[in-house]
Formats: structure tokens, sequence, C-alpha cells
């Protein structure tokens, strides 16, 4: 998947631009390309490899900042799926 962004433009715009220079609704040929390449090579590592939630030990975990319900971690120090709900880490059974 690496080969994807070596000759990937830094500034390449996200919007396309009209006639006019009025920027439009369409992202630019580049971004399309991209996504549709990101998304299949992502498909296939996730088929081959499974999903990677975050690896924390408490204190990690204790340390994070704008956590968001619903947000998972694998707790290295308890050895135990945690999530987040009600305002609170809870062990995932």
């Amino acid at each position: 998947m690496a080969q994807d962004f070596d000759n990937f433009p830094l500034y390449d715009d996200l919007l396309k631009t009209d006639e006019k220079g009025k920027l439009s609704n369409k992202m630019s040929d580049l971004w399309v390309a991209f996504i549709a390449t990101f998304t299949q090579n992502l498909t296939g590592y996730l088929s081959q490899n499974g999903i990677f939630v975050p690896r924390l030990t408490t204190t990690q975990r204790d340390d994070l900042q704008n956590v968001m319900g619903g947000q998972l971690i694998y707790n290295t120090s308890l050895e135990k799926f945690q999530g987040y709900e009600n305002g609170a880490w809870v062990n995932l059974v």
C-alpha cells in the first residue's frame, strides 16, 4: 500500500472549481482515485488480518483526552477489552 503514496501530491485541492473559479461540490479526480485505491487496499488488508483495537495500559487509557462513548481499547494492564460508556470505561464481556 505504501507505493500508492509515493507520488501523491501533498497540496492537491480537495474540491474542484468550475470555469468561473467557484468551488463545486465534486472532489478532484486525484482524491477520487486515492479514496478508491485506499478503500480497496484497506478492505483487502482487513479481510486478511482483522481489525486492531488500540492497546493501552490503564495509565495511558486514563490520560486520553476527549474520550467519546463507543470508543474501544484493549487494556494491557488488565488484559481486557474495554469500551467507554456513560462517562466510564467498562470491561467488555
